[in-house]
């Protein structure tokens, strides 16, 4: 148990402690925003460039954890469709923001840091690049789908796909990717200069990561629906991971270390930034609040996997 703590404490530490600087004001509220961007623009593609670019193409793409990771994704977005939709009767924006929340980790702040404390930061960054294919490719789309072609819009697939496709290429990490899998494929040398700026930079992605997690908590509320919000934030840490489970069963082949590493991650909060998303649709209160309860309460869930890792087969 101590050597559980040991790995998730510190990640906790971190975020608590992003939290405490802006609460006494030892670092403004407005600088969260830049730090995160560092974190998703700069940090974390070089972090998947240096681990992916000399990395066996073998060993970058594992078909099993990529099929498994998103069907356990997909059918989490579909409880979610039918929990909102059926059950709660609200509309399509609210399911669709719903279905994401507890489908969407939050792999890249906080899903990498713990799982690069137990397998290492170049294992982890390769599992993480196959979340970013499978939120960005499949997750997403559903989310802006769903969200923008209903009744009261305007808009039409083809316009919603459009911007779905802009912004897709414009993403530092699914660049970083496609760039680190070219390297990858083709076994091209990778010149020095390039992997100690890349890995110099590394550092500071988790890290920086979790401190900015904690820096945006403050100031957000946990205001509206409380029994629907913590459904659904708990929710997140519950229903995601037993999806991945049953898909894991469903879907034969894989590795042990992929199947505990994509649960894993499943048993991470969801994504901080859909709470932006939600202040797009109108929805911020809600969002943030989901946020809120689903990233205190992964300490619990992620530490649940760790536990039940180290009985079956250790790290």
């Amino acid at each position: 148990m101590l050597d559980i703590i040991n790995i998730t404490a510190p990640i906790f530490i971190i975020i608590a402690l992003g939290y405490l600087c802006v609460r006494i004001k030892a670092i403004a509220p407005k600088h969260a925003k830049g730090m995160g961007s560092l974190v998703l623009n700069i940090a974390l593609p070089a972090l998947m460039f240096n681990a992916i670019a000399d990395m066996p193409f073998q060993q970058v793409i594992m078909p099993h954890y990529l099929f498994a990771y998103a069907l356990g994704s997909v059918m989490a977005f579909i409880v979610g469709v039918v929990l909102t939709k059926v059950i709660w009767r609200q509309d399509n924006v609210s399911a669709a923001l719903n279905s994401t929340a507890l489908s969407f980790s939050n792999s890249a702040f906080i899903g990498y840091a713990v799982a690069s404390m137990v397998i290492g930061t170049d294992k982890a960054a390769a599992y993480l690049s196959m979340g970013v294919i499978i939120e960005n490719l499949i997750i997403l789309p559903m989310l802006f789908i769903m969200a923008d072609i209903n009744p009261t819009s305007n808009k039409s697939l083809v316009s919603v796909l459009l911007g779905i496709g802009k912004n897709f290429t414009r993403n530092p990490l699914i660049i970083a990717l496609v760039v680190s899998v070219i390297f990858s494929i083709f076994s091209l040398p990778i010149p020095q200069v390039v992997a100690q700026t890349a890995q110099i930079l590394t550092g500071a992605a988790a890290p920086v990561a979790l401190f900015v997690i904690g820096m945006s908590l403050y100031g957000l509320e946990l205001k509206g629906d409380l029994p629907k919000i913590t459904t659904v934030g708990l929710g997140k840490l519950i229903l995601h991971p037993l999806m991945i489970l049953l898909a894991i069963t469903l879907i034969p082949g894989g590795t042990l270390e992929g199947k505990y590493v994509a649960m894993l991650f499943a048993a991470a909060p969801t994504f901080s930034t859909i709470a932006i998303i939600g202040q797009y649709y109108g929805l911020v209160n809600r969002m943030s609040a989901i946020v809120i309860v689903s990233t205190i309460g992964s300490f619990f869930s992620m530490s649940a996997v760790l536990i039940y890792w180290q009985m079956t087969v250790g790290f």
